[in-house]
């Protein structure tokens, strides 16, 4: 019997827009990870790259609405 790998999330931008989502909705790190693992393998240093862009992009979108109000 063939034995095949899980199907990887390896899509930079899935990934990005999924920590994303999940970071507006209030969920800290270690549960998105833990999710997303469930969910399908991920590479972890893919994970840790796109975590920092989506904390980046959340607080430059914090500090415009700040200087906006």
């Amino acid at each position: 019997m063939f034995e095949r790998d899980l199907p990887r999330m390896d899509d930079e931008v899935m990934l990005l827009q999924a920590i994303e989502a999940l970071l507006r909705e209030g969920f800290d790190r270690r549960t998105i990870e833990n999710a997303l693992v469930r969910y399908a393998p991920i590479d972890l240093d893919l994970f840790a790259d796109c975590l920092v862009k989506a904390l980046a992009s959340i607080n430059r979108r914090n500090a415009i609405s700040a200087t906006a109000a």
